[in-house]
């Protein structure tokens, strides 16, 4: 193997490694998907409103009082089912319709 490609390789191995570190300190919780999966289970979810008050959430900055009915439901469903993240099928529970 010549020098240039040892060093293509160590260095997609070091970005790998870099990138799946930073995939794994990410806390858990909302994702974009769970509009998605929200809509796919027949919910009216149009964008991250469907459960937070403000349009783009900021995981880094997460914050309660920034969830609305629906949000603040499910981060109670979370804990008491000590999950590590939401789940959109908790909807389907919901007690305060679709």
């Amino acid at each position: 193997m010549s020098d240039s490609k040892r060093v293509t390789v160590v260095a997609a191995s070091v970005v790998s490694g870099a990138l799946l570190s930073l995939l794994a300190s990410v806390p858990a919780g909302a994702t974009p998907q769970m509009v998605s999966q929200a809509k796919a289970a027949g919910f009216p979810a149009q964008n991250c409103q469907y459960c937070h008050t403000v349009a783009m959430p900021k995981k880094e900055g997460f914050k309660p009082d920034e969830l609305n009915e629906r949000g603040k439901w499910l981060l109670s469903e979370k804990d008491k089912l000590k999950a590590n993240e939401v789940k959109a099928e908790w909807l389907k529970t919901y007690p305060g319709g679709k």
